[in-house]
């Protein structure tokens, strides 16, 4: 098959809907291999009739559906593992549903009775210092796989604006790393799209301590350590 009869990954990415992170990404997990790749430049290219199968894993992703169990799907589409995998994941999904209509009917109770909404501020943390026995290598990290700044004057990423309930700081403490204050720290990020994050973390130089999984009674998360040997719970928002 000649190059002209394959598609870049830029044109099956137009063609599928999918991106081209989301791609690469599914190559390096083996749900959707490219028909070739060129030794040379590393390009991808795919053929056309995969557009079909490169939708079908859209539309499961799109409702949440994890990578593992699309794999079972993809292997059996018409089978009794398929029907299986669709039916448990539909029931957490109703799940989830239900857990949110009640909050849904908590705050309609609330407005009923004339609870008082009015904005208040309330005490929450701000910020979270983690030992970085290399600091250099820390910052670097955090850079890449978040596309977080460093601020040197305040030794620290910041999340949001100042006077904002988006606002955080993620401080890095070198003396502590090197002195030994204390151990190793764990925190959790909320991501948008969970298996790009711990993608993205890995290349970044991340080490694996726990590969993307989903329980009953909280969202999908994996967790990863920085280079200073952190760990960081990335879950899915």
């Amino acid at each position: 098959m000649s190059h002209r009869e394959l598609l870049s990954i830029g044109e099956f990415s137009v063609k599928t809907g999918l991106s081209i992170p989301a791609l690469r990404h599914y190559d390096e997990v083996d749900l959707l291999r490219p028909a070739r790749v060129d030794p040379g430049t590393g390009y991808r290219r795919y053929r056309l009739d995969q557009a079909a199968q490169a939708t079908l894993i859209r539309h499961l992703r799109s409702v949440d559906v994890p990578i593992d169990q699309i794999r079972t799907l993809l292997a059996d589409q018409s089978g009794p593992d398929a029907a299986a995998v669709l039916h448990a994941h539909r029931e957490r999904l109703l799940e989830r549903a239900h857990a949110i209509a009640r909050l849904a009917e908590t705050i309609g109770r609330h407005h009923e009775e004339g609870t008082s909404m009015a904005i208040t501020k309330e005490d929450r943390v701000v910020q979270v210092t983690v030992p970085a026995r290399n600091l250099e290598a820390t910052v670097k990290f955090y850079t890449e796989a978040f596309g977080l700044e460093y601020d040197e004057s305040i030794a620290s990423f910041q999340f949001g604006a100042w006077e904002t309930d988006s606002f955080f700081l993620l401080t890095l403490d070198e003396s502590a790393g090197a002195g030994g204050r204390f151990g190793p720290a764990m925190f959790g990020l909320y991501v948008d799209d969970l298996d790009a994050a711990h993608a993205a973390a890995l290349a970044a130089g991340a080490a694996l301590v726990q590969p993307p999984f989903e329980t009953d009674y909280a969202p999908r998360r994996s967790v990863v350590a920085d280079p200073s040997g952190n760990r960081i719970s990335l879950t899915q928002r």
